[in-house]
């Protein structure tokens, strides 16, 4: 068993990890075979965060284990499977849920976060993976209550300069062609999207669609807010960061579910979110979401859990001018 305590990004704060090797090798030479490998993460939830700390909601929120499981995966590939530094992480597809709510709740208390992963090298070369697989279970307090997910490539850097232009160039002209942000009413206010301060609120009011039938809701998003948060990535500080569409999709649903289904915000929580992303979103140009809800009842009424209480399901599309750029399934649940 290896333990360590990893470089730590101000995101996470101090923070434990531990190897369980599958090999003696693995523990002597702090390097593994390319097979699966199993870790423990270990933190207490923030509660100063300007992101966090700001919530109105009496959750703790999904965004910290899932944040904490892709920097493992990053440290696990440099240190473990040999990736090497010059080949760049993009994450491909990302997911979390809740599977017991009451250990969500804040109870005024330092609360202690901890994941059990399992990380799987894929598509191996020379004994070299270019991609991660991880599943982890999150318990808080010693309590199991969900799980979350995700996979990483990773590219070789005249690969991923060749997939950022043709991107950009894509996206440029998509916007010249007037597929621009949606003409915002207005900006919500904070406790509408879970914060008291203004600062953290990442999407305006949202503009009514309607197509083939259906009526959905579309969102412009202030990307630029993501430094304010403290979402950037230090791996990559020029791409817009991958923990902005896990906060924008919980800003958005709230809203959304506000809107289609009366949901109290302030009594509503992110509950289920999968994500995959189809290219990168770039700074500096336009960035909205369009949501839809899923599949409803036949009688219109609202879906409700195990405990009887009521969900929405959502589509959301993230999209740079028309090209979409990630595609997310999430929940909201209704605490009540």
């Amino acid at each position: 068993m290896d333990t360590f305590t990893a470089p730590s990004p101000s995101f996470l704060g101090p923070h434990h990890l531990v190897h369980r090797p599958a090999s003696p090798e693995a523990f002597l030479l702090k390097a593994t075979a390319p097979v699966r490998q199993n870790f423990a993460f270990s933190a207490e939830l923030p509660e100063e965060h300007p992101l966090f700390g700001d919530s109105v909601s009496p959750y703790h929120d999904l965004l910290f284990p899932v944040e904490s499981l892709r920097q493992t995966m990053l440290f696990a590939a440099r240190r473990y499977f040999r990736v090497p530094e010059s080949w760049h992480p993009v994450v491909a597809s990302g997911g979390a849920a809740i599977t017991r709510l009451d250990a969500w709740r804040r109870g005024g208390l330092r609360a202690g976060l901890a994941l059990e992963l399992g990380v799987t090298p894929l598509d191996i070369v020379n004994g070299v993976p270019r991609g991660l697989e991880c599943e982890a279970a999150v318990s808080i307090d010693g309590e199991r209550c969900g799980t979350a997910s995700a996979r990483l490539v990773f590219l070789a850097q005249g690969v991923y300069h060749n997939h950022r232009v043709l991107g950009r160039r894509q996206s440029e002209e998509s916007v010249a062609a007037g597929d621009g942000d949606p003409a915002s009413p207005g900006v919500p206010l904070p406790e509408q999207v879970g914060h008291r301060d203004g600062r953290n609120v990442l999407v305006g009011l949202p503009e009514h669609t309607g197509g083939d039938g259906e009526e959905g809701l579309a969102f412009p998003i202030d990307a630029r807010a993501a430094a304010g948060l403290r979402l950037e990535a230090p791996d990559a500080p020029d791409e817009v960061p991958p923990m902005l569409f896990l906060e924008v999709s919980r800003q958005v649903g709230l809203l959304a579910a506000a809107e289609l289904r009366g949901f109290i915000p302030s009594h509503a929580v992110l509950s289920r979110w999968q994500a995959s992303f189809r290219g990168f979103a770039e700074p500096g140009l336009p960035l909205h979401c369009t949501v839809r809800e899923g599949v409803r009842r036949t009688d219109g009424r609202v879906s409700r859990d195990a405990a009887g209480r009521p969900v929405v399901d959502l589509r959301l599309s993230f999209l740079q001018g028309s090209r979409v750029v990630a595609r997310v399934s999430a929940s909201v649940l209704q605490d009540c």
